[in-house]
Formats: C-alpha cells, structure tokens, sequence
C-alpha cells in the first residue's frame, strides 16, 4: 500500500512539473520606440539626434533547454522621425557661424526641408530567463546582445535668398555593437498561442555626416560636421507567440 502511495505521489509530482514546465516559443510584436537623452535632445547637431517618438516591430523567440533559463533571440526593426523645426534652426546656424566668408540668412529666406527618419535594425542573442507562475501566465527576463545596422535621416536643405543659394546635405549608414534588457509577459489562450507583451531598452551608437554645398558666392567654404551619440529607447510592443 504505501509503495502504491509513493508511486502515486511521483506521478502526480511528475505531472504537475510537465504542466508547468518552459515551452519554446517564436513570436512577433509591433509597438512605439520611445527616444531617451542625446538621441531625443536638440540644439548640437555634433552630438544630438533630434529623434521624436515611433514605431518598433520584433521578432523573438526563445529556446529552453532548462527549466527557467533559455537562449533567447530578437530581430527588430525600430524607425524615429527628426524633429524637422529643430534640425533647420540648428543647421541654419552652423552654416552661419562656420562658413569661411559671411552668411547671414535673413527670416524670410525660403527654406526648402526633407527630413527623414532614423531607422535601425538589431540583430540580438543572449539569456533569457523565464517563470511560469501559472498553467497559462509566463514572465520573461532578458539581456541580448549583437549587432546594430543604423541609417540617418537624409536631410536635405536648401535655402534661397537674394538670388543665393544653399544647400545641405546628410546621409550615413553605419554598424555597431547594441544590446537590450528588458522583459514581459505571455498569456497563453491555447496550448499554442499567447499574447505578448513587452518593454525594451535598446542601445547602440550612430554616427552621421553633414556635408554643404555652397553656390552664388555666398561663402567659399563650410566644413563637413561629424555627429556621434548613442541611440536610446524605450520599446514598448505587444503581439502574438506560438509556443512550441
């Protein structure tokens, strides 16, 4: 009798840890890409990135070959638009202050403005730790790590005024190390499918050129202006994860 008991209590034990144990999952989310210090600051185009609030898509997935700890995996793609109204005031002073002869562009200069956005893709792995605190409630932790593939805006300016004219020029791509933590939660409806939902930080480093191009002797020369920040997010998203 009591050896059927013990039996017993091990299935039971061995049921209860399979219901409760880690399932892979694949999944996709959209959500907002909130911009955080130099990235979101204006007024240095030498070091600010005039970033306002957008949009974020993800891929993750997570593998677990343990019962909390996992590899975990995120593919995303992240897009802010340049504050348009800063950016000019800003670009119109340099060229005013470092070209070789004198500018000085009046108020009512006609200004023509593209500004595009800030787009960046993270290519990211790392560990990811993971509770399942019911049969259908997942929280998820991670830090990943890897690579970022960052495109400026293309800003083109071009400014008119007593038959003079200029024009301004950027655009630069460039790679580098990013990483990201944050965590969330997945709510499963079914054996397979969960609602995810979830908040990032993400950090990488961009760069970025401003070139000039001056004509109609307004000045003879105005150097080419480095940027570099750190791009700073918070990523706030919500999607769908298949378990498998």
């Amino acid at each position: 009798m009591r050896k059927a008991i013990y039996t017993l209590i091990l299935l039971i034990a061995g049921a209860a840890l399979q219901l409760m144990a880690q399932q892979n999952f694949a999944s996709i989310s959209f959500g907002t890409s909130i911009p955080q210090g130099n990235y979101a600051a204006t007024g240095d185009l030498s070091s600010n990135g005039y970033a306002n609030t957008g949009g974020a898509i993800k891929f993750d997935a997570g593998y677990f070959p343990g019962s909390y700890f996992g590899i975990g995996g995120s593919f995303s793609f992240g897009s802010n638009y340049a504050n348009r109204d800063s950016l000019l005031r800003d670009v119109i002073t340099y060229i005013e202050e470092n070209a070789s002869g004198i500018v000085d562009i009046p108020e009512d200069a006609e200004a023509l403005h593209g500004s595009g956005f800030w787009n960046y893709i993270n290519i990211f792995l790392g560990p990811h730790f993971s509770i399942r605190a019911t049969q259908n409630l997942y929280f998820d932790f991670r830090a990943l790590g890897g690579l970022s593939i960052i495109r400026a805006p293309n800003q083109e300016l071009t400014i008119t005024y007593d038959d003079k004219y200029i024009y301004t020029n950027s655009n630069y791509n460039n790679v580098a190390f990013g990483w990201t933590a944050g965590g969330g939660i997945r709510y499963k409806f079914n054996e397979n499918l969960a609602l995810k939902l979830g908040a990032d930080y993400v950090q990488t480093k961009a760069k970025n050129t401003y070139t000039f191009d001056l004509f109609s002797g307004v000045a003879d020369d105005v150097p080419p202006l480095d940027s570099e920040f750190y791009i700073k997010t918070v990523e706030l998203t919500a999607g769908l994860a298949y378990s498998f």
